[in-house]
């Protein structure tokens, strides 16, 4: 199957003693892995303030953004394992 180049947004919640972003990068990238996804680039976007926050309590966090590639299914496998994330607010995939 062809392979797509995607940019992923992940957005996390930096409170509390689960990790900082050096933490979690290796630790999303074991997920892309795991979504049949292959890392290509990271970058560490560091901390911004929310427009309109979602959780209470959670007026900014960490972005970090991917550059992966992967099969067209990879996107939707990826959205549902970090799902399960505790620290992961937001995601956003788009194609490249």
């Amino acid at each position: 199957m062809k392979k797509k180049n995607y940019l992923a947004t992940i957005v996390f919640d930096p409170r509390g003693s689960d990790g900082t972003s050096d933490e979690m990068i290796p630790k999303l990238s074991e997920i892309i892995r795991d979504s049949e996804g292959e890392v290509n680039k990271v970058e560490n976007q560091g901390n911004h303030d929310f427009a309109y926050p979602q959780k209470q309590g959670l007026s900014n966090a960490t972005f970090l953004q991917f550059e992966i590639a992967g099969d067209s299914l990879m996107p939707d496998r990826l959205k549902k394992k970090l799902k399960l994330e505790k620290k992961v607010d937001r995601v956003m995939i788009e194609c490249m």
